[in-house]
């Protein structure tokens, strides 16, 4: 399709009048969930490693233990506790059809603690997922709910914030209930970036993307060394932008993208709302080649067809652009944050006829016979490996690559390259292996690993038998192998001994760690019962908090660590509890 600006024009009538609109939210329902000043370490809508981010970050500085507060009248809904992810989360349900969600906390109150932890002794399992009755835990708008931590997934302390719309746990910008925070500052839009669309188009005469440095600061940017590009055929954009908040030098993500060709809005996308279901399509908004290579990510225009993200709007031909009058047009971005802070792009586009003549970058031309189409299921064959790809795996056609390798350093299969990490994996797809040199007696030792780094590290995918295959779904292209597991993780204790008196300590740590095939399940007793260790994956470290269900005296401890080939690891000690 190619794009006249008569139709452009005649579109831009009609987008115009949603460009930037959003629902009307409540802005004076909710408090703020901390007694001090808001500042933020990641805003809602934030490019992460294969997902958006569906909160924002409240900086506490360093510090855990501060107090939260429920934002508005409800009831808590559900308490979920996880090694990884929001680690211990609450989420209260409000009247006016929101839910409010606190995560990485250090613990509840002591009301929802005690019943948390009679939940945990019931199900044996310090992983709980609980949607307590709406009558047993009602709060009010500024009472103390929870206090922050650094619990899951969370790499330093800080409370992460979200407001979801209730029906469908669809999170929704926090920033757009009136929150306060502190925002004065513009984003800053770092590189453009022009993609040839196609071996037909060209950019100043080559068929390969053209990474252009820009010049300005503040509420203006150009091209630092020419304000026109040359372009014949199709064309389309990219940008790595991020916006700062005051008090925080952070960088973080901006809430909204526009661009116009000379003054018709041709793309937009704005960070509203999104439902989990569509967080993996970050992967597809960014440039993810050119994140595999530099890890800066580039917001493209393209929006590739197996991408059905709901953020964008008013876009032209998927963000693919053709100029065919042979005339000089403004490309014009304009990058706004949640608080309608904005900063504008300029530059020109001379366009001409495109060549009939096929271009490969580089000058070569290579020949693909597999093709993989997005909407459709793809398999690929060889005597001894079979990779299906479902559909929906893939955004767009994908000519795909393959190839395998001996190597001395892996003697159960050959090295199978699936294709290469430059492009991303929307669902996981299924990889089977026939093995080779197998032993029987270690069968189910064995398991399919990728080869991360220039060192080839193993990461465990996993692993089943099926029909002769050992067979795994990975996420992601890359270099896989079979490789064995058979060593127990490590049980290091930390703080205690056999033998111990435990006077005037509070808990029981222990680091266990596992070199491959990871840590599955860990199980410990105290005198033959199950007793609740918290596990903290991120540090390694298990810790039993000693309490009221520990008896004085002598008792036997007892942990076992089982990895995920089935390796078991047991330390066992007689602990001294003084009365």
């Amino acid at each position: 399709m190619k794009i006249s600006l008569k139709s452009i024009f005649l579109l831009t009538a009609l987008f115009t009048l949603s460009v930037g609109a959003q629902n009307n939210y409540p802005k004076t329902d909710f408090i703020p969930p901390v007694d001090f000043n808001m500042a933020l370490s990641g805003t809602f809508g934030e490019l992460r490693d294969n997902h958006f981010h569906s909160g924002m970050d409240i900086k506490t500085w360093g510090a855990q233990g501060k107090p939260l507060y429920a934002v508005a009248d409800g009831f808590v809904s559900r308490i979920k506790v996880s090694p990884g992810g929001f680690g211990k989360a609450i989420y209260i349900e409000h009247p006016n059809g929101y839910t409010s969600v606190y995560a990485h906390c250090l613990n509840f109150i002591d009301t929802i603690n005690i019943y948390v932890k009679d939940e945990q002794y019931k199900q044996e399992s310090f992983e709980v997922n609980l949607f307590p009755d709406k009558e047993m835990f009602p709060v009010r708008q500024g009472e103390v709910i929870a206090h922050s931590g650094n619990t899951g997934s969370s790499m330093g302390p800080h409370l992460h914030f979200e407001i979801r719309e209730t029906k469908g746990q669809i999170p929704v910008n926090p920033l757009l209930f009136g929150l306060p925070v502190d925002d004065f500052i513009r984003p800053k839009i770092k590189r453009l970036i022009v993609y040839p669309y196609g071996n037909f188009s060209l950019i100043e005469g080559e068929n390969q993307p053209i990474e252009l440095a820009l010049a300005g600061w503040g509420p203006d940017y150009r091209l630092k060394n020419s304000d026109t590009l040359m372009v014949s055929g199709k064309v389309y954009f990219g940008i790595e932008t991020y916006d700062q908040l005051n008090d925080a030098k952070n960088k973080n993500g901006v809430y909204s993208i526009q661009v116009f060709i000379d003054s018709a809005l041709v793309y937009s996308h704005q960070m509203e709302k999104f439902p989990f279901s569509e967080s993996k399509y970050v992967n597809s908004l960014i440039d993810y080649s050119y994140y595999s290579q530099h890890k800066k990510r580039i917001q493209k225009t393209y929006i590739e067809p197996g991408n059905n993200l709901s953020v964008y709007a008013n876009t032209t031909n998927n963000g693919i652009f053709e100029l065919i009058d042979d005339k000089t047009h403004t490309i014009t971005y304009i990058v706004k944050d949640a608080s309608g802070n904005g900063s504008t792009l300029k530059f020109q586009l001379k366009s001409s006829p495109p060549t009939f003549q096929e271009v490969f970058a580089n000058g070569n031309h290579k020949n693909h016979d597999i093709i993989f189409g997005h909407d459709r299921e793809n398999i690929f064959e060889t005597d001894s490996l079979k990779f299906t790809v479902p559909k929906g795996a893939l955004y767009d056609t994908l000519q795909f690559q393959f190839s395998e390798q001996g190597s001395d350093e892996f003697e159960y299969s050959k090295i199978y390259s699936i294709h290469n990490n430059s492009k991303p994996l929307h669902k996981p797809c299924k990889l089977m292996i026939v093995p080779k040199n197998i032993e029987e007696k270690y069968q189910d030792k064995y398991l399919i690993a990728r080869l991360a780094g220039k060192n080839n590290k193993l990461l465990a995918v996993g692993g089943k038998w099926e029909d002769g295959f050992l067979t795994a779904w990975i996420s992601s292209f890359g270099s896989y192998v079979i490789a064995i597991d058979t060593i127990p993780p490590q049980i290091e204790p930390v703080n205690i001994f056999p033998g111990k008196n435990l006077e005037g300590q509070n808990n029981i740590r222990f680091k266990i760690e596992d070199g491959l095939a990871g840590i599955k399940d860990y199980r410990a007793t105290m005198n033959g019962k199950w007793i609740l260790m918290e596990w903290d994956p991120k540090n390694y470290l298990l810790t039993y908090r000693i309490d009221e269900r520990t008896k004085k005296g002598d008792n036997q401890f007892k942990l076992i660590v089982t990895d995920g080939r089935g390796n078991e690891s047991v330390y066992g000690a007689k602990l001294i509890f003084p009365d």
